[in-house]
C-alpha cells in the first residue's frame, strides 16, 4: 500500500479532503480566522441572568484553526456527499433487502441537515459583523468561539478526570477506583463530578451505606488538598442531559479529559496513562478511546468505499505520518438515505480496534476545546434531538461531531494491558467484553455484559436508528479506526480483510508509540517514566521466563480432552492477566493431564 497512492474506487469513492489550512479551498482567508500570539485568556459572560462567566484558554497558537473555517469545511463536505448521493449509478440504488424500521416516534434528522445548521449560524454571524463590527466576545449572550485542537500535544503531562452521575446508588462504583486513582495515577490533577441531579440527593440520603459515600464525595468537593470537584449542573442553569459531561461550563484546567461512565467500566493506569494519554499526545486533535463500536455497512457501495478509506488510513499509520504533518487524510463515506435507501447496523457484539466507527464514553480522552463545539448554538438541532430520542446517543453524537470537525477517524488504545503480576483481572465480568468476534459477523450476543441494553427488549432498534439518523445528518462516515497495533506484527489480517490485534491485551512492550522505533514513537519525545516502567517490566519477565524453564508442563497434551494445554495456557495470559508461570501452573491445577510425565 502506499500513503500517496493515487488509485481509488473511480470517481465516485473519490473525494478531496478539505485541507483546514488552504485558505482557497474554502474561499477565505484563513488569517480572517486565525488567532495570534500566545495563550490567551477571555472570560465571557453566557447571559445576562448568570452570574458565573466561563474561562475560555485557548493553548493554540497561530495555527489554531477558527470554527468559521471548520464549518464552511463540513458545509463543503455535506455539498460533496449530495453530488455523489445523486450520481449513484443505477446499480447501486435499492439493493438492500431491507430497511430500516421506525422504532419510536421522533422524526428522524434532516438528510444533509448540519450543513443547513452552520449555513444559518455563519449568515447570522456574517450579518451580525456587518451591522455591529466592533463586538467582541466580551459582549452579553455571546458565545465563545471555538478552536479546533492542535494535531499533536507533546508538553502535556496533566489532565482532568471527568465522570458523570445522579444517583447516590452508583457513588460506590466509581469512588473506590477513584481513590485508587488519586493515588496512583501520575498527572492525575483535576477530577470533575459532573452531579445532574439536586445537591439534596447529596445532603439528604436515607441509606446508611450511601450516605457514608455521600458524605465522603461533599468532603472531597472542600477539601482544597483533594483533586475532586463537583460541579451541580441544575445550578449552573442546566438540565438533567447526558451531554452535561462535555459542556464547556464544567472548565476543565487540563487540556487533555479523560471521561469514564459513573459504572464504568475503569480501565487501568497502564491502559488510560502510559498507553492512552501517549496515543492522545500524538493525535490531540482527534477522540482517543478503548471502548470502540462498529457500524456495520449493508451496501455494497458503502462497504467498498470504506474498505478503500481503512486501508488508505492504515498505510497513514503504518507510514509514520506526523499529525501535524498536513497529509491528506481519506475521505468520508456518503451515506445516502434517500437517493439510494442506505441504512446501516449498529454493531454492539464487538469492541474492534480497527473499523470501529464510534467510542463509548468511558475510557475516552478529548481536547478540552471540544467540548466548545459540542455545545455550541450551531448544533442546537441536533442536541435537542438526542435529548429526545429514547436513548439520548450522546456517545454516538460526540463521536460522530468530533470526526467532522476534525476530518479524521477516532483512534483506538487496548482497554487493558497485561502487566503479568499476580493474575489481576479489570473489572468483576470483564472477560466477558474479549471476544474474538469479526466485526462482520452477527453471533447471539452474552446478554449478561450489557445491561443497560437488555433493559428494554426495543433498545438495540432505537440506538440503531438513533445512529442512522445522525449519520443522515452529516451525510458521511469516517473510514473507520486504525488498530494500536498498526504497523506490528502483532496486526493480523484474516478472511476480508478484516485487520485485527493479537493479543488483545499487549504488554507496554508491544504498543508501537511507547518504544523506539515503532510507529509513533518520535511524534513525541519519550515519556521517561513510561520508559523505566517498561524496562522494569522486562527484566521482571526474564525472572519469570527463568523460574519457567522449572515448571513441568506438557503444552502439545490436551487439556479437558479439547485444546492443547499451551492453548489453554495463554488464554489465561490474554484474558486474566496471568504470567507465564502462573497460567501453566493454573492449567495444570485444572487439569493434571498437562503436568509433563
Amino acid at each position: 500500500l502506499c500513503v500517496l497512492s493515487s488509485l481509488y474506487l473511480g470517481s465516485y469513492y473519490h473525494v478531496h479532503h478539505q485541507d483546514y489550512t488552504k485558505a482557497t479551498e474554502l474561499k477565505q482567508k484563513k488569517d480572517d480566522f486565525i488567532r495570534r500570539g500566545d495563550k490567551a485568556t477571555t472570560a465571557i459572560t453566557i447571559s445576562k441572568e448568570e452570574s458565573k462567566t466561563i474561562t475560555e484558554t485557548d493553548s493554540a497558537g497561530p495555527s489554531a484553526i477558527h470554527e468559521k473555517v471548520v464549518f464552511e469545511s463540513i458545509i463543503e463536505r455535506v455539498k460533496w456527499t449530495e453530488e455523489q448521493c445523486n450520481s449513484v449509478p443505477e446499480h447501486h440504488v435499492d439493493t438492500l433487502t431491507t430497511s430500516l424500521k421506525k422504532a419510536t416516534d421522533l422524526p428522524p434528522l434532516p438528510e444533509g441537515g448540519v450543513a443547513v445548521a452552520l449555513k444559518k449560524w455563519l449568515d447570522s454571524e456574517n450579518a451580525k459583523e456587518q451591522s455591529e463590527p466592533t463586538s467582541t466576545n466580551n459582549d452579553n449572550d455571546v458565545y465563545p468561539t471555538c478552536y479546533l485542537p492542535p494535531p499533536k500535544s507533546c508538553d502535556v503531562t496533566t489532565y482532568t478526570l471527568v465522570i458523570m452521575s445522579h444517583t447516590t446508588e452508583r457513588l460506590e462504583a466509581f469512588m473506590d477506583p477513584l481513590a485508587n486513582m488519586v493515588n496512583s495515577w501520575p498527572g492525575l490533577t483535576e477530577i470533575i463530578i459532573v452531579w445532574n441531579s439536586p445537591r439534596t440527593t447529596l445532603t439528604s440520603v436515607s441509606d446508611k451505606k450511601q450516605q457514608q459515600y455521600a458524605t465522603k464525595l461533599l468532603s472531597w468537593d472542600t477539601d482544597p488538598n483533594h483533586p475532586l470537584r463537583i460541579f451541580f449542573s441544575l445550578e449552573e442553569g442546566l438540565a438533567n442531559n447526558l451531554l452535561n459531561r462535555y459542556h464547556p461550563k464544567i472548565q476543565p484546567k487540563n487540556e487533555a479529559v479523560f471521561y469514564f461512565d459513573d459504572d464504568g467500566p475503569f480501565f487501568s493506569k497502564e491502559a488510560m496513562v502510559d498507553s492512552g494519554l501517549e496515543m492522545w499526545k500524538r493525535n490531540s486533535n482527534v477522540q482517543v478511546g478503548a471502548f470502540p463500536r462498529n457500524i456495520r455497512y449493508l451496501s455494497k457501495r458503502m462497504k467498498e468505499a470504506g474498505k478503500k478509506g481503512l486501508m488508505d488510513s492504515i498505510d497513514i499509520v503504518t507510514n509514520n505520518v506526523h499529525g501535524d504533518s498536513g497529509a491528506t487524510y481519506p475521505p468520508f463515506t456518503p451515506f445516502c438515505r434517500n437517493a439510494t435507501g442506505d441504512h446501516v447496523e449498529y454493531n454492539y457484539f464487538t469492541f474492534p480496534d480497527y473499523n470501529a466507527h464510534m467510542l463509548l464514553p468511558s475510557g475516552s480522552i478529548l481536547h478540552r476545546n471540544f467540548l466548545c463545539f459540542i455545545w455550541h448554538p450551531a448544533f442546537e438541532e441536533l442536541r435537542t434531538w438526542v435529548v429526545h430520542h429514547k436513548t439520548m446517543p450522546d456517545d454516538m453524537t460526540v463521536s460522530t461531531l468530533v470526526s467532522h470537525l476534525s476530518g479524521r477517524a477516532p483512534r483506538t488504545v487496548p482497554q487493558k494491558i497485561n502487566s503479568f503480576n499476580s493474575g489481576r483481572r479489570l473489572t468483576e465480568d470483564s472477560s466477558e467484553y474479549y471476544t474474538d468476534i469479526s466485526a462482520n459477523e452477527a453471533p447471539i450476543p452474552n446478554q449478561s455484559h450489557r445491561r443497560l441494553l437488555w433493559k428494554n427488549p426495543n433498545w438495540a432498534k432505537w440506538r440503531e436508528e438513533a445512529i442512522n439518523s445522525i449519520l443522515n445528518y452529516f451525510g458521511a462516515i469516517h473510514p473507520g479506526t486504525v488498530g494500536w497495533c498498526a504497523g506490528t506484527k502483532y496486526s493480523q489480517d484474516h478472511h476480508k480483510h478484516h485487520y485485527e490485534c493479537k493479543p488483545e491485551n499487549p504488554s507496554l512492550n508491544m504498543i508501537p508509540w511507547l518504544n523506539e522505533g515503532g510507529v509513533g514513537f518520535d511524534h513525541c519525545p519519550p515519556n521517561d517514566r513510561v520508559t523505566n516502567t517498561i524496562k522494569e517490566a522486562e527484566r521482571q519477565m526474564q525472572k519469570i521466563m527463568e523460574e519457567d524453564k522449572l515448571v513441568s508442563f506438557c503444552g502439545e497434551c490436551k487439556y479437558k480432552n479439547f485444546i492443547k494445554c499451551s492453548d489453554r495456557a495463554k488464554y489465561l495470559i490474554d484474558t486474566y492477566d496471568n504470567n507465564p508461570v502462573e497460567a501453566k501452573k493454573n492449567t495444570i491445577k485444572d487439569d493434571e493431564n498437562c503436568r509433563k510425565k
